[in-house]
């Protein structure tokens, strides 16, 4: 795949929420218009094109669940990502049964919804997993074994104090190799650098 999807679209009734996960999003190259409401996406939905759907569960009026439902009914299969802010196994189960790419616990981790929305790239193409990019397996293949390591790093959340106690080298040497696996894989920001790594195929 070249590229992110045109959009992701992002449903929440708490503003907070939904400008925190799209400020996420926009840093990680994606267009993500939000809704405060699911009705108010069904009601724009006619003239948006095809994208990921990212849904809270609990929402007033209709909820996350009924708004997949909904989608299914209408003849809508773009990507849902369910976000929760309890884990609970009965409702994950629906989702998922309905087609939900996936059923995600708030907070939810930079990489773990990103890693959703790439998989709903994926279904979006017809298919059921990404496809890594060559052009950014052949990037990755450039780096350096400590820009490997602090890229592994970023994956897993960890801060640039973490990372430098745990490879014995100082905060601006992780900041250095940061910058350096950003300009490698043609990076904008830390966010994206997250995403660009998961479609290049590597994994915390």
């Amino acid at each position: 795949m070249s590229g992110p999807p045109t959009r992701v679209y992002v449903v929440d009734d708490d503003p907070l929420l939904r400008a925190a996960v799209e400020q996420l999003l926009e840093q990680s190259g994606y267009t993500a218009p939000t809704f405060g409401s699911a009705e108010a996406f069904l009601s724009a939905r006619p003239k948006l094109p095809p994208g990921c759907i990212i849904v809270d569960i609990v929402m007033g009026g209709m909820n996350g669940l009924d708004l997949q439902r909904r989608l299914l009914a209408l003849g809508c299969r773009w990507p849902v990502i369910i976000l929760t802010g309890r884990a609970d196994r009965a409702n994950a189960e629906r989702a998922v049964a309905a087609g939900a790419v996936s059923f995600l616990e708030k907070p939810v981790r930079r990489v773990e919804l990103l890693a959703a929305i790439l998989k709903g790239e994926g279904y979006l193409l017809g298919a059921r997993e990404a496809t890594p990019d060559p052009e950014l397996i052949r990037r990755v293949a450039f780096l350096t074994p400590r820009e490997r390591h602090v890229l592994r790093g970023v994956l897993e959340a960890k801060i640039n104090k973490e990372m430098a106690a745990e490879f014995g080298i100082t905060e601006s040497a992780v900041k250095s190799y940061r910058r350096n696996a950003m300009k490698k894989l043609g990076a904008r920001t830390p966010a994206e650098l997250v995403m660009l790594a998961l479609r290049a195929g590597f994994h915390a």
